[in-house]
C-alpha cells in the first residue's frame, strides 16, 4: 500500500477528511469565482484604467492564456514535486498576484498581473483535484466528495457573477481582486496544518523540460487564437498563424514525447480509454455550456436590458440546481449507473439549451430563462461530476496531478471554444438577416435575438453530440471487452 493511499484511507472517513474536502473546494471556489467576477467589472476597469475597446479582453485573456496553456505543465510538477507542496506554493502566489492586481495602476500593470494569476491557478487546480483523488478512495466515497467539487464549481461561477456587480456597485472594481486575498491566504495556511505531508510524490523523475516547454506554447499559442479570432477575424493572418504554430508544437510534442525518458505526459495514459471519452465529453459539454450562459448574458443586457447585478441574481437558479446535481449525483449513481447518470446530465443541458434557443422579446422571456438554466445546471454538473469520475479512475496516485491537468485542460480548452465558436455564430447570424450595408452595431434587437436563438440551438445540438458520443464510445468498448470474454467461453 502506498503512503498515498494509506493517508486516504485515515482521512477520507474522519473529520479532517472533511476538513480537507473543504479546504479544496475553497481552493476551487475561489479560481472559478475569478473567472467570473471579473467579467462583470471590465466597462469599470476599461474607463478607471483607460483600456481601448480592443485592448480590454487581455483583462480576461492574459488569464486564460497562462491558466489554460500552464495547466499539463501545473499538473506534471505536482505529481513530481509533491501536490501538497505545489498546491500551497499556488495559492500564496495567487493570492499575492490578486492583491497587486487590486493595486494596479495602469492597463499593463493589470494585465501583467492577470497572466500571473493564471499561472498560479495552474499550478492550484491540477494539485487540488489530484490532493481530492488521493484523499479519497475510489468509490462512493470519492464519488460523493467529487459531487461535492461539482457543485463548487457553478456556485463559484453564479457567486462571481453576482459579487461582481454587488462589490463594483457599492465598493469598486478592484474589490473584485482583494476578495481573493483572504481566500487564497488562508487556505494556503490551513493547507499546511491539514493535508498531510505523506500526500506527495513518492518518486523524483526529472521534469521533461523540452516537452514542457512545447506544450506549453503550443496550448498558449492556441487558447490565443481562439481569444482574438473575433476581434481580428478567423481568416486573418494572426488567428491562422497562432493556429499553425499551435498543431505543429502538438505534434512536435508527440514525438519529443514518444522519444523522453521520463516524458511529461506518458502517452501510455491515453491507453485508459475512459479517461479519452471522458475528455473528449467534457471539452464539447463545457463548451455547450459557456457558450449558452455567454450568449444568455447577452441576451439578457441586450435583448431584456438587466443590470449586471440583476443578470447575475437570474444566473442563481442556475447555481442552486448545480448546487442540488453536485450533492446528490452520488446517490444517483449508484442507483442507475454511472453511465446512465452522465447520459442523464448530458440530456438535461441539451433540453435546457433547446428551450433557451425558443427566446422571447419582452418580460415573458425570464420563465424561459430560468427553466432553461435550472435544465442546464442540473444536467451540466451532474455529466461533468461523472466525466471527473471516468477521468481518474484507474489512473495510479504519481500520474492523478497529471489527470487532473487534462482535464482541467480541456475545460479551459472547452470554454475558450465554446465563447470564441458561439459569440461568432450570433454575430453571423445576425449579419446574415440585417440589409444590405447594415452593420451588426446597428442591429435591431430583432436582429440580435435571431442570432442568439441560432446560436442556442446550435448549443443545444453539441450538447445532444456530446451524448451520442458518450453512448456510441461505451457501447463499442463494452463489445470490444465482450469479445475476448466469448472467445474464451467458446474454447
Amino acid at each position: 500500500m502506498s503512503p498515498q493511499r494509506a493517508s486516504a484511507e485515515g482521512a477520507s472517513g474522519s473529520r479532517r477528511g472533511g476538513l480537507v474536502l473543504l479546504l479544496l473546494c475553497a481552493a476551487q471556489f475561489m479560481i472559478v469565482l475569478d473567472f467570473s467576477i471579473t467579467n462583470v467589472a471590465l466597462p469599470t476597469i476599461q474607463a478607471d484604467l483607460g483600456f481601448s475597446v480592443a485592448d480590454l479582453q487581455w483583462v480576461v485573456s492574459a488569464y486564460a492564456l497562462t491558466f489554460g496553456g500552464c495547466l499539463l505543465l501545473g499538473g506534471r510538477i505536482a505529481d513530481l514535486y509533491g501536490q501538497r507542496k505545489t498546491f500551497i506554493i499556488g495559492l500564496l502566489v495567487f493570492g499575492i498576484a490578486s492583491l497587486l492586481a487590486g493595486f494596479a495602476q495602469d492597463a499593463i500593470q493589470l494585465v501583467v498581473l492577470r497572466g500571473a494569476q493564471g499561472l498560479a491557478a495552474a499550478l492550484v487546480a491540477p494539485a487540488a483535484l489530484a490532493l481530492l483523488t488521493t484523499s479519497f478512495p475510489e468509490g462512493p466515497e470519492r464519488n460523493r466528495a467529487l459531487g461535492v467539487w461539482g457543485a463548487v464549481l457553478s456556485i463559484g461561477f453564479v457567486c462571481g457573477v453576482i459579487a461582481g456587480g454587488v462589490l463594483t456597485d457599492l465598493l469598486n472594481w478592484r474589490w473584485v481582486f482583494f476578495i481573493n486575498v483572504p481566500i487564497g491566504l488562508v487556505t494556503g495556511i490551513a493547507a499546511v496544518a491539514l493535508i498531510a505531508k505523506s500526500a506527495t510524490a513518492t518518486q523524483r523523475t526529472k521534469l521533461d523540460m523540452p516537452g514542457a516547454v512545447t506544450v506549453t506554447i503550443a496550448l498558449i499559442s492556441l487558447v490565443y487564437a481562439l481569444s482574438v479570432a473575433n476581434t481580428d477575424g478567423w481568416l486573418s493572418g494572426t488567428t491562422l498563424g497562432a493556429f499553425v504554430l499551435a498543431a505543429v508544437l502538438l505534434v512536435a510534442f508527440v514525438l519529443i514525447e514518444k522519444r523522453a525518458a521520463h516524458p511529461l505526459v506518458p502517452l501510455s495514459i491515453f491507453k485508459l480509454r475512459a479517461l479519452v471519452i471522458a475528455n473528449v465529453t467534457n471539452l464539447a459539454l463545457i463548451g455547450a455550456f459557456v457558450g449558452s450562459t455567454y450568449v444568455l448574458t447577452l441576451y439578457l443586457q441586450v435583448i431584456e436590458q438587466y443590470t449586471p447585478l440583476r443578470t447575475g441574481l437570474t444566473f442563481s437558479v442556475l447555481g442552486l440546481t448545480a448546487m442540488l446535481a453536485g450533492f446528490t449525483v452520488g446517490k444517483v449513481a449508484g442507483k442507475i449507473g454511472p453511465k446512465a447518470a452522465m447520459v442523464l446530465g448530458v440530456v438535461c443541458q441539451a433540453v435546457g439549451s433547446l428551450v433557451m434557443a425558443t427566446l422571447p422579446s419582452g418580460g415573458t422571456g425570464l420563465v424561459v430563462v430560468l427553466v432553461s438554466t435550472a435544465l442546464i445546471g442540473f444536467g451540466n454538473i451532474t455529466a461533468v461530476v461523472m466525466i471527473i469520475i471516468s477521468a481518474t479512475a484507474g489512473v495510479p496516485d504519481d500520474r492523478q496531478g497529471l489527470a487532473g491537468g487534462l482535464f482541467n485542460t480541456s475545460q479551459q480548452m472547452g470554454s475558450a471554444l465554446g465563447v470564441a465558436v458561439f459569440a461568432a455564430i450570433a454575430v453571423a447570424k445576425t449579419a446574415g438577416v440585417l440589409p444590405e450595408g447594415v452593420a451588426v452595431a446597428n442591429a435591431t434587437p430583432e436582429a440580435l435575438l435571431s442570432g442568439y436563438r441560432f446560436s442556442l440551438l446550435l448549443c443545444g445540438l453539441l450538447a445532444v453530440a456530446a451524448g451520442l458520443f458518450v453512448m456510441v464510445a461505451n457501447r463499442s468498448k463494452a463489445t470490444a471487452e465482450a469479445a475476448p470474454a466469448a472467445t474464451a467461453v467458446a474454447d
